[in-house]
């Protein structure tokens, strides 16, 4: 039995196709939900399963407790070391159905990790035999010595669009860079805005952007200088064991 676990950007797709390169048997392919998407996300979700089932996989789209509903529960935002998010919205979901679909922890779950996405993943391991966030279960990166060309080949050979930017499961995400907020739409900016001023705390820390609140992170990424980690924060990435912004 084997599981992967999608976001649906460019290495969840190339990681779908090289499991039908293989021929890999029993898959399932699963998305969780994290009520935080970009708009239009969903279509591209809606491609990505359709694309798994033509390669005659099984699909699955799981439910969190959603972003929003998170941040009141912890009365602030994940970031300052303190990264819940990716726990909460993908890995509990994650852990409550597959601990019903495989009771007896014989699944190997495919995670599309590669060495050359970030510092963060450069150590990124072929196998983790045991992973404690998955339940003992094993977990395995195919692609781990993958590189972006290899990468996008196999996006190419989908059929489906090579996007220019990372998943928009969660957008924006605590690690966004100047980038990433370029992309953000007025409804975006605003959601986020509305949660600031429900609970009283920024998304994004006023020190490292020189700014406080959505509004002034977004002119700092539109009009600001430069501010080290901040427009290079792709590169560092991020090193959550469930594989965001795949």
């Amino acid at each position: 039995m084997n599981i992967i676990s999608a976001s649906y950007g460019n290495d969840s797709i190339a990681l779908i196709q090289w499991a039908a390169n293989q021929r890999l048997p029993d898959v399932t392919v699963v998305y969780c939900d994290t009520g935080w998407a970009a708009p239009g996300w969903d279509v591209r979700v809606a491609e990505g399963e359709k694309f798994a089932k033509d390669c005659g996989f099984d699909v699955m789209r799981l439910q969190s407790i959603g972003m929003a509903e998170l941040v009141r529960m912890k009365s602030g935002w994940p970031g300052n070391g303190q990264q819940f998010c990716t726990m909460h919205l993908k890995g509990i979901p994650f852990l409550q159905w597959i601990d019903e679909f495989d009771p007896a922890k014989k699944a190997t779950i495919l995670i599309g990790k590669r060495r050359a996405e970030s510092k963060a993943r450069a150590q990124t391991p072929e196998y983790i035999e045991q992973s404690e966030y998955h339940g003992g279960r094993r977990v395995w990166h195919p692609l781990y010595e993958h590189t972006d060309s290899e990468r996008d080949e196999l996006v190419r050979r989908s059929g489906l669009e090579l996007l220019p930017h990372r998943s928009q499961e969660c957008s924006p995400c605590v690690n966004a860079n100047r980038a990433d907020f370029m992309l953000l739409t007025n409804e975006q900016i605003e959601r986020v805005n509305e949660l600031e001023v429900e609970i009283g705390k920024p998304m994004f820390r006023p020190k490292r952007f020189g700014a406080v609140g959505i509004y002034g992170v977004m002119v700092w990424a539109k009009h600001g200088r430069k501010r080290g980690l901040c427009d290079v924060l792709e590169d560092e990435g991020c090193g959550a064991p469930f594989g965001c912004g795949l």
